[in-house]
């Protein structure tokens, strides 16, 4: 796959110490591109889109934050927001910031916890960027559909998905 050239740009912005700490592809190796398509194409057997993750991860956590940092319960999770002062900027340029916030958020069913932050919310949800591999926030895109509990929306023939 030809890399397009704004991503050399969107790639050096995704290191760390750029926009975040951290960065986005932690021991990643693959272009960005790459990454996404895998993510994409995992979903897709899922049956799932990028937009029903961040739009269920998104309602998560704007209940939580009706709890002033204290636990909120919101349909069959336990939710803590933390926020934190600032913004973060997306690194894939497209003028958009989110809040500094961390979401632990708890399936109640389950037991098991995740937590994300609210640029996770916007790469996810709108770039369908999970994050590289070894990132200190990549969400694997099977365990945030399994964590969510959320059922198959579309037949995979009508998933978006580019080859």
């Amino acid at each position: 796959m030809k890399k397009r050239p704004e991503m050399e740009y969107i790639e050096k912005d995704m290191e760390p110490g750029r926009l975040s700490l951290h960065g986005y592809l932690g021991d990643d190796k693959r272009p960005v591109e790459a990454i996404i398509d895998a993510d994409r194409a995992e979903l897709k057997t899922l049956g799932v889109t990028c937009e029903d993750i961040g739009k269920k991860m998104r309602h998560i956590t704007l209940k939580g934050m009706e709890g002033l940092g204290d636990d909120v319960e919101v349909d069959g999770f336990t939710v803590e927001v933390t926020e934190y002062m600032g913004w973060a900027g997306c690194p894939f340029k497209d003028n958009k910031k989110a809040g500094k916030r961390l979401s632990n958020v708890t399936n109640n069913r389950t037991g098991k916890s995740m937590c994300w932050t609210d640029v996770g919310i916007h790469l996810i949800k709108d770039h369908c960027f999970f994050q590289g591999k070894g990132s200190a926030f990549r969400i694997e895109p099977s365990e945030i559909v399994e964590f969510l509990e959320l059922k198959p929306t579309v037949r995979e023939e009508e998933l978006p998905y580019t080859d």
